[in-house]
């Protein structure tokens, strides 16, 4: 793995938060991953995350599905931890609708257990950024849902997505449309 120059490029137009749709996919529905980024073989920096056109080949009927949350909600963070020597990267996403019915909750209850692969985009970005990867899917961490007793409170379905070890990874497309 080599190191390359990083001269701090500026998108005029970039800002801070995410995207409302999250496309997220049972990890067992994937029936072949994008290669992984080969660390001996990058050129440039982005060559360790970036996907590029790579794509997931669902199995038959399977798809990636949308979960649209809320306007300046959703939240990303990636995290380097672990001991000198042996870093690792932990992610989370945290995705939050302003609502509670019986379809968030029913949603919560049937995946609160289930490996997943979670995309997401910046606001301002192209590609999808993932999280979960062959052997180390993304779990919901953690949830809640609230309904605050005063009428002007903000009442919330909200829930953690983690994964572990990669960074997040880049890719250009997902299949929102069911496999054949």
């Amino acid at each position: 793995m080599n190191l390359y120059d990083f001269v701090g490029e500026i998108e005029l137009e970039e800002s801070a938060g995410l995207q409302v749709e999250v496309a997220i996919a049972a990890y067992h529905d994937i029936e072949t991953f994008p290669d992984l980024p080969d660390l001996s073989a990058g050129t440039a920096s982005k060559d360790y995350v970036d996907l590029g056109a790579s794509a997931f080949v669902m199995k038959s009927t399977k798809q990636f599905h949308k979960f649209e949350g809320s306007l300046e909600k959703n939240a990303f963070s990636s995290q380097l931890v672990g001991a000198r020597g042996a870093k690792s990267f932990e992610n989370t996403l945290t995705i939050m609708k302003n609502a509670m019915n019986s379809h968030l909750c029913g949603w919560l209850r049937a995946n609160r257990n289930r490996p997943l692969v979670v995309g997401f985009k910046p606001l301002m970005g192209g590609q999808f950024l993932i999280l979960g990867t062959p052997g180390l899917w993304a779990e919901i961490d953690e949830g809640s849902i609230e309904v605050p007793g005063e009428v002007a409170g903000e009442k919330m379905t909200m829930f953690t997505v983690r994964s572990i070890f990669y960074p997040p990874l880049f890719i250009d497309a997902l299949p929102f449309t069911p496999a054949v």
